[in-house]
């Protein structure tokens, strides 16, 4: 028992010993330090610069510090960047010198020497509008009673001048519309292939009103012929249609015919019958589903009347015998 104790006396008085000799004996190694941006003033920033977050530095001093450091993440100093004075412009190359070195060792140099390039520019930013991603379809018997909706509809970036302006919009991650089946709210992270620049916010809330699907004809929709100025008039039969659509079922119920448009393109077509398509126009929430007739009979100005018609090529009737 006592020469355990002996033994263990020996080795506690060996290890103070080393200690006392590791802390007072200088030795020269190579490590790294953080480099660290000073003096920059307000309203500029060096994102976008070639810069290393380490640098290599040559230093002297206590073996017990350095294995500190070494071991254990032991701050023993900072390469600082000087950049006070500096305004925005081009890049430029600079030296990192002993004098960029603070730290509590002997002696230290920036070894291998180290030239940085750095960028300032100034920190601005940018409104831009959010533009929602939907992928795939709701389903058949499935609508949106009003378009879907991003809260807020736009966001700020921010970061260097530079790499603002070729941003018109940011977009959010893909929603997938074929797995929505019930109205819901739901936030969506933006997307930013930039990495210098942020986002505020970082992402949107998401409405979307669901509602079950009705199709509808609406019934004597009146016809109208687009005539060009100083062209003569013309006159459509029949001068109405009916028009099949179809949409959410509480909006396809109060839909009026005067929320449809049917119109017939004639333009500077010279006298004659014709047989042309008619085209319709419809909110953005409908789906247009069939127009009867397809076709309608155009008479611009008084031409004279053929005995037989068929439709030309370019869809006017012509005689025959």
């Amino acid at each position: 028992m006592n020469r355990l104790g002996l033994k263990i006396s020996c080795l506690v008085a060996a290890l103070i010993i080393w200690m006392q000799v590791a802390a007072t004996s200088p030795v020269e190694q190579d490590i790294n330090l953080p480099l660290r941006v000073t003096g920059l003033a307000s309203g500029l920033t060096y994102a976008g610069s070639n810069l290393p977050a380490e640098v290599r530095v040559r230093v002297t001093g206590s073996k017990l510090n350095l294995l500190r450091h070494k071991f254990f993440n032991h701050f023993v100093g900072e390469v600082r960047l000087d950049l006070s004075g500096r305004d925005a412009g081009p890049a430029f190359a600079l030296a990192v010198d002993s004098g960029d070195i603070f730290t509590s060792l002997t002696s230290a140099t920036v070894f291998p020497p180290t030239t940085v390039r750095v960028h300032i520019d100034r920190q601005d930013t940018l409104r831009v509008p959010v533009r929602l991603e939907l992928s795939g379809s709701l389903p058949r018997d499935k609508g949106l009673v009003t378009p879907a909706r991003a809260t807020p509809d736009s966001v700020t970036l921010i970061g260097p001048e530079r790499f603002l302006a070729p941003i018109p919009m940011v977009r959010t991650e893909p929603m997938d519309m074929s797995r929505v089946t019930a109205s819901q709210e739901r936030d969506l992270a933006l997307r930013l292939d930039q990495e210098l620049l942020h986002l505020e916010p970082d992402h949107v809330r998401v409405t979307l009103k669901i509602g079950p699907l009705r199709e509808r004809t609406l019934a004597n929709v009146p016809v109208i012929a687009l005539v060009d100025a100083g062209r003569p008039e013309a006159g459509v039969s029949p001068p109405v249609a009916d028009v099949k659509v179809r949409g959410v079922a509480d909006s396809v119920a109060t839909l009026t015919g005067e929320r449809l448009l049917v119109t017939i393109p004639v333009g500077d077509r010279p006298e004659g019958i014709y047989s042309l398509p008619g085209q319709v126009a419809y909110p953005p929430w409908l789906q247009l589903l069939g127009i009867v007739p397809t076709r309608f009979q155009v008479i611009v100005g008084n031409p004279p009347l053929p005995r037989t018609s068929a439709p030309d090529s370019t869809g006017r009737e012509v005689g025959g015998d």
